[in-house]
């Protein structure tokens, strides 16, 4: 085995594969619709989309090898596939000395002929192949080559097409960061990762630290905060959850070193996966003592005003655990008057169950090494009984001293309601978000993260703003598309092309449409464009918000699912569709070729129409297919006028996606077989069988004696061989001639047949020579009589061309393991037994020894 070098761009080609996060994701049906095109085109049984990195060839989608997803690199012919750029093809595995010993090829899958295309990026990387593999040899057409490639570049598109996805959800989540950061711009604002390192802080922020602008970004945290405070304000960023928020109060230093008393708000982020992905933090500077005093009463009047309003409880007790403050929402949660409000009440409503476990969470919370959350049962004065959550943090004073807890509870038995009032929260603080957008620094660095086009266009049709994607596609600096007019960027043509929507949407109306340009490069870019009107006030339009969208990709794509409609219609395969029900959707031509049923014919009725005369494979078929998406092998069927044929069926199952509403689908395809089948077994019988007796050949009795000789390893077995040769044959035949010496052959044949055990095996080794195998026989005086009725049933008298004639039988007997322990050992020692019958007179038997034969009895 000759395992192929490495890339020429190895290092390069493994970090695009790890950038397109593909490896070992599950299956996704554009690329196991691809692998199935490839099949159906290049008439394998076996194709596969295969990507190779350090060690293995891993495949995101295959057809033809159940239960399989890898193999080592070093055995991969995709390995030797992706070091050029044309199709690499293997005619015959078994001849070429690269692959000739490859396990691959000696076992399971056994390939014999390969071909693949490899799949390149972008960027030139080859990470893969869309390959195809048979297990006989064969050769591509020059059209099957192109398909490949062109399924090949599809592959790679809808590779690079996931992970611009990912880039714009990336995007989008930035953009809401940014938006949060404007919604409370009144504050100073820090947005600090997991790591404790500034990313973000607006011009407030700046202010207060005493930075130049930029100046926080990069920086640590800690770095901001006094030495003694740094531990807590770390546990305090690390504790909260996703979603949650904090306030206290705090120290903060300038880059000066002065200290500020300052309020902290602290929200914690997280990625889109649901890990860390850090806080926001609200600062709010409180030094001067006058300040400090007003800005306490109003953060106490905001929380009481707040609290009021939430959805939640809200409370607040003292170190001895006495209720100090409830919101109505509380109250509400444990059914309990203002008047009531206490400890020992708020104790009462807990379900006995719960309670204990309750106090002991309670009593451990307090010294903050613990937070106190628990979820517990509530039950009301009437009996009802509710499920709640409670969080209580500890608060402490500018010293580290404990003063009590503030905490929330909600009652999570609605929590559907909830979420709907924390989306539609949401969606009102995304709205106020791009209300602020217009500050113009941030909008530059959110338009030029995203991957689509931005630009607004006054009512004159001067340029306000252009996101750098836009300056790109149009080959125009900053300068410029501040410069020109919407005319001057577009070209006399294209803006000629557009004009109808520039009118449409200052008329006020929102215009969409598709629009192709040569870009600077000489590339041909396809863009999907949306005109939004800008209206005041007073409902005037003041501009044109122009977002595009680069459609480029899926204008590729489409064309190859246009390619991929040609190719269901054109291949020689039929292919048949059903629904759930099995009702037929779906046939191409070569299905009618096959079977003789018009579309017409079938369409909307059951598949039941070719017949179904196997039904317990029919079941096994579905079952299998429902296990494991696909299902291989051999069916009867009917054509339409009566006649059955031999169905090689290829069955795949097509997923319903119950987020598109696709209902899920079976997908027949299959050949007629009938010839082939009959073709084989004719082969195969006359293989192993004598072509003039129709007795087992010499090849049969061989494979079927060692076989039994392989046995005796593992049980005790008995064996013993009867090699007989007509006396007499040659005189007759002589005399008669070749024809009738021939039937004579026959004749004998079926006479000694007729004395056979079904478990024995009689062979003719060609000539007027015969064996018997014979299989556990009962002993000596068994072989004996076998041996004795031959004799007797070949001698009797044949009638040939009208005249009576008579041949006897020598036969030479041999046991194992007394006579011989291998195959060439028992024919030897028989034949040898059988020549001395011969010397010993002719038409008797004889049996074999170690030394030399014994006299017949």
């Amino acid at each position: 085995m000759m395992p192929a070098p490495l890339r020429a761009n190895e290092d390069r080609a493994l970090a695009a594969l790890r950038a397109l996060q593909v490896l070992d994701s599950p299956p996704e049906p554009e690329f196991d619709a691809l692998v199935r095109i490839a099949s159906l085109v290049c008439g394998v049984p076996v194709s596969l989309i295969s990507l190779v990195d350090e060690r293995r060839q891993w495949f995101k989608a295959q057809v033809g090898l159940p239960g399989t997803s890898e193999t080592p690199r070093e055995m991969a012919f995709c390995a030797h596939a992706v070091l050029g750029d044309a199709v690499f093809e293997v005619p015959d595995a078994r001849l070429d000395s690269r692959f000739a010993d490859n396990p691959l090829v000696l076992a399971s899958p056994h390939v014999r002929f390969y071909a693949g295309a490899p799949l390149q990026l972008s960027g030139g990387e080859h990470v893969g192949t869309l390959c195809v593999i048979d297990r006989e040899p064969r050769h591509l057409d020059a059209r099957q080559r192109e398909i490949l490639q062109q399924l090949a570049r599809a592959a790679s598109q809808l590779l690079e097409g996931r992970r611009a996805l990912r880039i714009e959800r990336h995007a989008l989540a930035e953009a809401a960061r940014a938006g949060a950061l404007l919604q409370h711009s009144a504050d100073a604002i820090l947005s600090i990762d997991a790591q404790g390192v500034i990313r973000r802080a607006n011009a407030a922020a700046e202010r207060l630290f005493g930075a130049a602008p930029l100046q926080l970004l990069g920086r640590l945290h800690r770095t901001l905060v006094p030495e003694n405070l740094r531990a807590r304000e770390a546990n305090n960023r690390h504790a909260l959850a996703a979603g949650e928020a904090l306030s206290h109060e705090s120290e903060r230093l300038r880059l000066d070193g002065q200290r500020l008393l300052v309020s902290v708000t602290l929200v914690a982020e997280a990625g889109q996966s649901g890990e860390e992905a850090g806080v926001t933090e609200f600062i709010r500077d409180i030094t001067a003592r006058e300040e400090a005093a007003q800005a306490l009463a109003l953060s106490a009047e905001r929380f009481r005003s707040l609290s009021d309003c939430v959805p939640v409880g809200v409370f607040q007790v003292d170190r001895g655990g006495q209720s100090g403050y409830t919101n109505e929402q509380w109250r509400q949660i444990y059914q309990i008057a203002p008047s009531q409000v206490s400890h020992e009440t708020w104790l009462s409503r807990i379900h006995p169950e719960d309670r204990e476990r309750v106090r002991q969470a309670s009593h451990r919370s307090q010294g903050g090494n613990t937070p106190f959350d628990e979820t517990y049962r509530v039950v009301w004065p009437g009996g009802a009984i509710r499920q709640v959550r409670s969080r209580a943090q500890e608060l402490h004073s500018l010293r580290g001293e404990p003063l009590g807890f503030v905490g929330m509870v909600e009652d999570i038995t609605e929590r559907l309601a909830f979420e709907a009032q924390l989306v539609q929260a949401r969606d009102q603080a995304r709205a106020a978000a791009q209300e602020a957008l217009e500050n113009a620094r941030l909008l530059r660095n959110i338009a030029d993260a995203m991957p689509g086009l931005v630009a607004y266009w006054r009512r004159d049709l001067s340029c306000r703003f252009a996101s750098r994607s836009f300056e790109d596609w149009y080959g125009r600096s900053r300068e410029d598309m501040l410069r020109l007019s919407m005319p001057e960027v577009l070209g006399a043509e294209g803006f000629e092309r557009s004009k109808p929507y520039i009118e449409g949407v200052l008329a006020g109306q929102t215009q969409t449409f598709e629009r192709s340009i040569r870009r600077p490069d000489g590339r041909l870019g396809h863009t999907l464009v949306h005109y939004v009107p800008d209206t005041d006030a007073r409902g005037e339009v003041r501009g044109i918000f122009a977002v595009g969208s680069d459609v480029s990709s899926l204008k590729t794509a489409q064309r190859e699912l246009q390619l991929a409609a040609s190719v269901f219609s054109a291949t020689v395969d039929a292919v048949m569709v059903t629904d759930a029900q099995d009702l037929i959707l779906s046939v191409n031509p070569a299905f009618t070729a096959i079977t003789g049923f018009e579309p017409a014919d079938v369409l909307g009725r059951s598949a039941d129409v070719l017949g179904r005369d196997d039904p317990a494979l029919e079941s096994q078929a579905r079952e299998a297919v429902r296990a494991q998406g696909h299902w291989q092998g051999e069916l009867w069927r009917r054509r339409k006028n009566g006649e059955a044929f031999l169905q090689w069926l290829d069955l795949g199952l097509i997923p319903g996606d119950e987020a598109t509403g696709a209902q899920e689908r079976l997908l027949h395809v299959f050949s007629d077989g009938t010839e082939r089948r009959r073709h084989d077994e004719r082969l195969q019988h006359l293989a192993f069988h004598d072509a003039l007796t129709g007795l087992a050949n010499r090849s049969l009795l061989m494979e079927r004696l060692g076989r039994l000789l392989g046995q005796t390893h593992r049980e005790r077995r008995e064996l013993a061989l009867m090699y007989m040769d007509l006396d007499g044959f040659k005189a007759v035949n002589d005399s008669v001639g070749h024809a009738q010496g021939d039937a004579l052959l026959r004749q004998v044949a079926v006479r000694m047949g007729t004395l056979v055990r079904d478990t024995d095996t009689l062979a003719r080794l060609g000539g007027d020579e015969f064996v018997l195998l014979l299989d556990q026989p009962a002993g000596p005086q068994e072989l004996e009589l076998v041996a004795a009725r031959l004799i007797d049933a070949v001698s009797q008298p044949l009638v040939l061309a009208g005249q009576s004639v008579v041949v006897g039988v020598s036969v030479g007997i041999a046991r194992f393991p007394q006579h011989g322990r291998t195959v060439e050992g028992l024919m030897r020692a028989a034949d040898l037994a059988m020549y001395a019958a011969k010397a010993a007179g002719r038409n008797r038997w004889q049996f074999a020894t170690d030394e030399a034969p014994l006299a017949a009895s």
